[in-house]
Formats: structure tokens, sequence, C-alpha cells
């Protein structure tokens, strides 16, 4: 697809999946991995590559250390596909299916196994 600066795509023209939004730390989902062990991994594999659950999309896991906002100086495990942030799970969002900003990080976490 070549991209329109005239043209609004709608989410289907784009194939993209937009989830509802059910607040901060909703849900729960069952992690293979504690947030320690899954930040112990993708700071030892930092190229290993993974796939979403749903539609085995591929993503990579980068382990870091916030530098602002709320969470500065914690860690974070941010979650990226086609070269692009598409969510990130703090210590305390792990296990659940949102993350602090309602983000869903449920295609991503349970897939973060050894």
């Amino acid at each position: 697809m070549n991209p329109d600066s005239t043209h609004i795509y709608t989410k289907d023209e784009i194939n993209m999946v937009v989830k509802e939004s059910i607040g901060p730390h909703s849900g729960a989902v069952v992690n293979a991995l504690t947030f320690d062990q899954a930040y112990d991994l993708a700071t030892q594999e930092p190229d290993r590559q993974y796939h979403t659950g749903g539609n085995s999309t591929p993503f990579t896991v980068q382990a870091r250390i916030t530098t602002k906002g709320e969470h500065r100086g914690s860690r974070v495990i941010v979650f990226r596909s086609d070269d692009q942030e598409r969510a990130r799970a703090y210590p305390c969002c792990w296990g659940a299916r949102t993350n602090c900003n309602s983000t869903h990080i449920e295609p991503y976490t349970p897939q973060m196994k050894r």
C-alpha cells in the first residue's frame, strides 16, 4: 500500500486491530516467566524474535531503564515490531492484560518463554 496523505485510511484498509480500552492493569494473563525472568531474557537475548499469540506478528523486546515520567529509574520491557514501540510493561503491569497506560500487553507477555 502506498500511503496517500489526502486519504484517511480505515483500520481495515491497513489491516490494523484496534482493541477496546479497558483501563490500566485490567484483566489477568498467565505468563510463562516472571517479570524478573523476562527482563533477564530480554537482556541476554536482545535480538531474539517472538510472535504474538493471535496473528503471529513478529516482535522483539528491549530491557531498559526508564529515564523520565512516573516510572523514572524503573526497569521496563519494551515490545517493538516494524521498528516501532508497540507497548511497554513495568513490573507493576506484569500479569495484567493492559499496562499503566491502558495499552494491551497480552499479545506480547505470554509469548516470552525460555
